[in-house]
């Protein structure tokens, strides 16, 4: 939940001005209305009352509205609590101690809890935000020994961060699963060898119970601060000290933090970051802000990172191509610009998200979309001193790059509408490339889901042609066009009922007409010149059988062979003439399927521009960082 970058509805303006129009409301009374309003809430399902007043000032900006006076607090409510607290000299041993155990602090004697804290922890007392639990530490034979007490933990922690390796979006999905021990104290008259230890045993083991009982999270680990030579009791718990100390910006002095998990699975539960699905965000109302509407979305945790990328966004299309010392002139904005691409807090999805809603929005306003997938190179061969760049010839062995795998939603006249996937993760340690192109169409039916008035197709080119794709088309009940490849060497249910090459059965099926299409030039080792070419289209239902490998039931598909029958001599001598042979879900086996069904494929060709404008256009191929993850 993005508060600070949140855009406001005209409806909600209109509510803020009649709100402080009939008077009688404070700040806090506004921010709790507004939290009810617009379902803000925290993890606890508490309404986000800090995050709405800061918000509140530009709210009332746009309804045109004075705020209401802000009221003094009644002195200083963090300090001195009253109340009483236990205290009565304890000398013994641990067994000699009795039973000990952990008993919570029921509301009515709060303040006794504070006021113990508030006089003998050596950091005082004084309340922290979010949710706490707090415990009296009693024994059978001696009542009450002292009190611990956790608290939510703070979103930015360096030495704690570091431990977890968790990024920025797992930090903000998973901060509900971590608590903070923010007090712990043994009465100064209780002197027993080994209690300390022994309790943080205890409240390490009931913690995550107790606190998902009242908050409904279960946390999975919990950290704390000491002074840098003390945690000795920490230690003996099996409590982690992290190799780094606290900064101590607010402070002043620096701590030492130490860490305990609460479950086996504890790094990769925190680190996990959930998916969310295409949609997920509220119409952009700033119709003329381009760079707002593209970039404005960022769920990026960081407000600054948040307006750092509409900057650049609209300074980039300002000047498409230059290098970014021309786009940023000065020094400071350039070294600004240089920070934000090698942020290591700072992913490709950050930039790309708000655009993937932006294509959402102009697609819903579509009656049918295709949903085109192809992967591009991107050759940076020149670049020796650039770590992490990737192998695009074979094996390795040839040219340096980064490869991208993009998924492009087009309209039914050819108009490009954004991305809706990019995958640039190619590396060898990831999964194989068909998994990218299940991936695609996997995004591909979250587009269908966030446009429900919408008919989307997935389109994708002779790459696509395996039968995990098909298989999953099938399961899934996605609509898709993939172009037939020779060596994927598909056979079919012929008319005696045995098995049959597809490209031989279909070319045994009577033409159902014929179409002309102007093929456009083409650059590259496959070089061509722009022509047209009247092409005979065959139509017919098929049986795909599967895979000996795989197994399983043979899958029906619509076959469309579109094959120029009279190329130019130039033409069939350089065995460039056409003959592409598409297999779709979609249709009945006659003409107009054929045409149509050609004619999506056709469209495909607005994701082969896109790259052209990408390469040519931005001079993509051309920038210089140490880091193709940076690029």
């Amino acid at each position: 939940m993005q508060i600070g970058l949140r855009q406001f509805s005209a409806t909600t303006v209109e509510w803020f001005r009649e709100t402080c129009a009939s008077g009688g409301h404070s700040r806090t009374s506004l921010a709790r209305e507004l939290c009810a309003r617009e379902h803000w809430h925290d993890f606890a399902g508490e309404p986000s009352l800090g995050s709405a007043r800061k918000v509140l000032g530009r709210l009332a900006e746009s309804a045109g509205v004075a705020l209401p006076p802000a009221q003094a607090p009644p002195g200083d409510g963090h300090r001195r609590p009253a109340g009483e607290y236990p205290d009565h000299a304890v000398v013994t041993s641990l067994g000699a101690l009795g039973a000990v155990s952990l008993e919570p602090v029921p509301r009515a004697d709060g303040r006794r809890w504070e006021a113990m804290m508030e006089r003998h922890h050596p950091a005082g007392w004084r309340r922290a935000p979010g949710g706490q639990l707090r415990y009296w530490i009693t024994s059978s034979g001696h009542g009450v020994l002292g009190g611990i007490g956790f608290v939510s933990a703070s979103c930015q922690l360096a030495p704690r961060d570091a431990m977890i390796g968790w990024s920025a979006d797992a930090c903000l999905a998973n901060i509900a699963k971590v608590v903070c021990n923010q007090r712990f104290l043994l009465l100064p008259s209780v002197r027993v060898r080994g209690l300390a230890s022994h309790v943080l045993r205890l409240a390490t083991r009931r913690i995550a119970h107790d606190w998902a009982q009242r908050y409904g999270v279960r946390p999975v680990l919990a950290y704390t601060f000491t002074a840098c030579d003390e945690g000795w009791s920490y230690r003996a718990a099996r409590w982690r000290c992290c190799p780094q100390l606290t900064s101590g910006r607010r402070s002043g002095v620096r701590r030492a933090v130490w860490l305990k998990p609460l479950e086996a699975v504890w790094r990769e539960t925190l680190c996990r970051v959930p998916h969310r699905a295409l949609g997920w965000s509220d119409p952009w109302p700033c119709e003329g802000e381009w760079a707002a509407r593209e970039y404005g979305r960022s769920r990026h945790p960081d407000g600054r990172t948040r307006r750092r990328l509409v900057a650049m966004g609209a300074a980039w299309q300002e000047q498409l191509g230059k290098p970014l010392p021309e786009i940023f002139p000065g020094k400071a904005e350039q070294q600004a610009g240089y920070r934000l691409l090698s942020n290591r807090r700072v992913g490709m999805e950050h930039i790309l998200e708000p655009h993937f809603e932006a294509t959402v929005e102009r697609c819903r306003a579509e009656r049918f979309v295709l949903a085109v997938q192809d992967t591009t190179t991107l050759n940076h061969d020149g670049l020796v001193a650039t770590d992490g760049l990737d192998g695009l010839g074979g094996g390795g062995k040839g040219a340096r790059g980064i490869l991208a795998h993009v998924g492009m939603a087009v309209s039914a006249a050819g108009r490009p509408l954004g991305m809706f996937s990019l995958n640039a993760s190619f590396r060898q340690a990831e999964a194989a490339d068909s998994v990218r192109w299940l991936e695609g169409l996997e995004r591909a039916k979250e587009l269908e889901a966030a446009c429900p008035e919408t008919r989307v197709v997935s389109v994708c080119d002779r790459e696509g042609d395996f039968w995990a794709l098909l298989n999953h088309a099938r399961d899934t009940r996605a609509a898709l066009l993939v172009r037939a490849s020779r060596s994927a060497q598909r056979r079919v249910v012929g008319d005696d009922g045995g098995a049959e090459d597809l490209w031989a059965h279909v070319a045994k099926a009577e033409p159902v007409g014929a179409r002309t299409i102007a093929v456009p030039a083409r650059g590259g080792p496959h070089r061509r010149s722009g022509r047209q070419v009247r092409l005979t289209l065959r139509c017919l239902a098929v049986e795909l059988i599967a895979p000996t490998d795989v197994g399983g039931p043979p899958q029906r598909m619509i076959a469309v062979s579109a094959k120029e029958d009279d190329p130019p001599a130039a033409t069939a001598k350089k065995g460039q003439a056409l003959h592409w042979l598409l297999l779709t879900t979609e249709g009945q086996p006659d003409l107009e399927t054929a045409r149509t069904v050609l004619r999506w494929y056709e469209l495909r060709w607005q994701i082969e521009r896109f790259f052209h404008a990408l390469k040519v256009g931005t001079r993509v191929e051309d920038r210089r960082l140490d880091l193709a993850d940076d690029l």
